[in-house]
């Protein structure tokens, strides 16, 4: 018992540990305004309206991350790896302000010019083209947004990161409730674009006063090695970009042609359960664990690095898993509303997906610390058609529970896949075999 204390205190004093609590607290809030904001939605829309809502969003971050640059991860990677030459910094910053820039316009006059035929493909009909319009307008807020938010992540300012977070989400959750009770379906989709117009305005809030703030306005001559280096990280966050929704959607069209728009909203709600769950143990990898990943420069250093995070986070995660599988129903009652109670058969293999999910990402970090853009994108491809390939196969065979089959056994190939590429870094007595 004094050892298992013993180690239980070394393990709580870790870096990671401590950056997830204060993660965590961000993540809690975020969690509970978004489960808030679905049982509304599907109290309010149901199943056919999330269903909806779902389309919409995925469209949305595919196009948003789009008219990023996709160089977000980039800009963290760089910042935090240059920690000790502040000019480098300065001019990763100052770069990065310019590719923002330019994909935004591009993207943003893209959308406004075709929002009659977006909103055709993404609702089926002409509608909704007025909120594709504005969706189109309000891609800068989005962009520089995350630019920030990046940036913020580089410098490792955590507390602040967490309290952006934290404000954003509850003044994200206070325009939701608004916008959906006051105007129903169209309120909730009008709230995926304003959502993410308005909240940049928190994020100034808790940025304006930082050192590197003024850095955004400096003019520098174009440093073309800086910008290919962030291409990079664009094209690996641009082929998320499209790969990831893309998916999504295409399953989703599936269930609808093959099952029903019922169907489509249930799979929709575990899926927007999951990704409310799941959001504890991303935010920590995505404000600790990447730029962690990408300070080290000595292998044994970096395999002790994953190691430490696997013990930590996967045990974790399954007793989590676990409880989350016995208390199904109280979440489904809690969260959602009674015509979504055939969502507790899509649990273990939701849940199965969830796990080795998590356990690939541990992994998939190290391509993007190590700038593995080729690798990055073939896996990215392959998975991406592989998901929408094992999904569309076993919803044929076992209808709606045949969509998370398909996701558990696709995170399960794509975990063993990443063992394999890493095994020389992850178990070094292989070398040479």
């Amino acid at each position: 018992m004094k050892r298992i204390f013993q180690k239980a205190v070394r393990t709580a004093k870790t870096d990671l540990v401590r950056v997830s609590a204060w993660s965590g607290v961000s993540t809690v809030v975020r969690m509970i305004t978004g489960l808030v904001s679905i049982k509304v939605v599907a109290h309010v829309v149901g199943p056919a309206g999330i269903a909806m809502v779902g389309q919409f969003l995925n469209s949305i971050s595919m196009v948003s991350l789009l008219g990023t640059g996709g160089i977000g991860q980039g800009v963290t990677k760089y910042i935090a790896e240059y920690y000790d030459e502040p000019e480098k910094q300065k001019s990763v910053i100052v770069q990065a302000v310019r590719v923002t820039a330019f994909s935004t316009l591009v993207m943003s006059l893209l959308v406004i010019v075709l929002s009659r035929p977006f909103g055709l493909y993404i609702f089926k009909n002409y509608d909704y083209t007025l909120l594709v319009f504005l969706f189109g307008l309000s891609i800068a807020f989005y962009s520089f947004n995350t630019l920030l938010i990046s940036i913020l992540n580089g410098f490792k300012s955590f507390r602040k990161f967490v309290a952006a977070n934290i404000a954003s989400s509850l003044f994200g959750l206070a325009l939701s409730l608004f916008l959906v009770l006051q105007y129903g379906l169209f309120g909730a989709l009008l709230n995926c674009v304003a959502s993410q117009s308005v909240i940049i305005i928190v994020t100034l809030l808790y940025v304006y006063k930082e050192p590197w703030f003024k850095t955004l306005f400096a003019r520098m001559k174009p440093d073309w090695k800086v910008i290919k280096r962030l291409g990079g990280f664009s094209l690996m966050a641009l082929t998320s970009a499209i790969v990831v929704p893309l998916s999504q959607i295409t399953i989703r069209s599936y269930i609808v042609k093959h099952l029903s728009i019922h169907d489509a909203g249930i799979w929709e709600g575990i899926n927007r359960f999951s990704a409310m769950f799941l959001l504890v143990i991303t935010s920590s990898l995505s404000i600790y664990y990447l730029p962690r990943l990408s300070e080290i420069r000595d292998s044994q250093t970096l395999r002790h690095e994953i190691i430490k995070a696997m013990k930590i986070i996967l045990p974790t995660l399954l007793v989590a898993c676990l409880a989350i599988y016995i208390t199904r129903d109280i979440i489904i009652w809690l969260i959602f509303s009674p015509e979504f109670v055939p969502m507790r058969d899509l649990f273990a293999f939701q849940l199965i997906g969830n796990f080795f999910k998590i356990a690939s990402f541990l992994l998939a970090f190290l391509l993007l610390a190590r700038g593995m853009t080729r690798m990055y994108i073939i896996t990215e491809l392959l998975f991406g058609a592989s998901l929408v390939y094992f999904s569309e196969l076993f919803i044929s065979k076992f209808d709606l529970s045949g969509a998370v089959m398909g996701y558990a056994l696709n995170y399960f190939v794509y975990f063993l896949l990443l063992l394999y590429v890493f095994r020389k870094l992850l178990f070094p007595s292989i070398k040479g075999r």
